[in-house]
């Protein structure tokens, strides 16, 4: 159910863990693995074919990423799960509003709706899914890559602006030592949409050095 293009990615120079081109190939192919998982539950999920590329990986501190999530003042909805046993972390799926409202209603197999400022509670709920399928795909995919023992918390569902739910993933996700965005563009081919919202892995200084150190990629 995977569509991967040629990865580019970009890299900071502010960022302060080093990436040589070893670790951002290792970085590459754990997103379009985890792309591969999450192509397929979706697609189960909404009974709908869907595609998931992958265009651009952006490694860096998570301020500096948060101006290419959204636009200063924009809605936008994130779902937050917490990376537990041989890592320690987070992982993030940052959407804007009208994005994640309409993934929601193909989520519930329901037609199209009109915006508001805020969700309902199945739209939260299948937004909350969403989150969990991406975390969980990813989680899965490291787990596979690496051979080690991943478990997600439960998802946390925030809505609001772009500034007022980062400042509360910045102060959750305090100990990250980078931040590894996955830019994700969702194809539901049968019904000719495309929708762009963004992955974020936020391991702790620790997981990150072991994810390369298990990989044997310095």
């Amino acid at each position: 159910m995977q569509s991967i293009e040629t990865s580019q990615v970009k890299l900071s120079p502010s960022v302060h863990v080093p990436l040589s081109a070893e670790r951002v190939d290792a970085l590459k192919e754990v997103a379009n693995i985890g792309a591969g998982h999450a192509a397929t539950a979706l697609s189960l999920m909404t009974g709908a074919r869907i595609m998931i590329d992958v265009p651009t990986i952006n490694v860096a501190p998570l301020d500096e990423l948060i101006p290419g999530i959204a636009d200063e003042g924009s809605q936008v909805v994130s779902v937050l799960m917490d990376m537990h046993g041989s890592l320690k972390g987070h992982t993030l799926l940052a959407l804007p509003l009208a994005t994640g409202r309409r993934l929601a209603d193909l989520m519930l197999r329901r037609e199209r709706r009109a915006g508001s400022a805020t969700l309902d509670i199945l739209e939260e709920s299948a937004l909350k899914e969403a989150g969990n399928i991406l975390g969980g795909a990813y989680m899965t995919a490291l787990s596979e890559f690496l051979g080690m023992t991943l478990l997600p918390s439960p998802p946390r569902l925030s809505i609001g602006t772009t500034e007022m739910v980062m400042e509360e993933h910045r102060r959750e996700a305090s100990s990250a030592a980078a931040a590894c965005c996955v830019e994700t563009e969702f194809n539901f081919e049968e019904i000719g949409e495309k929708f762009r919202g963004f992955f974020l892995l936020l391991p702790d200084a620790v997981s990150f050095d072991l994810i390369f150190a298990a990989v044997r990629v310095k």
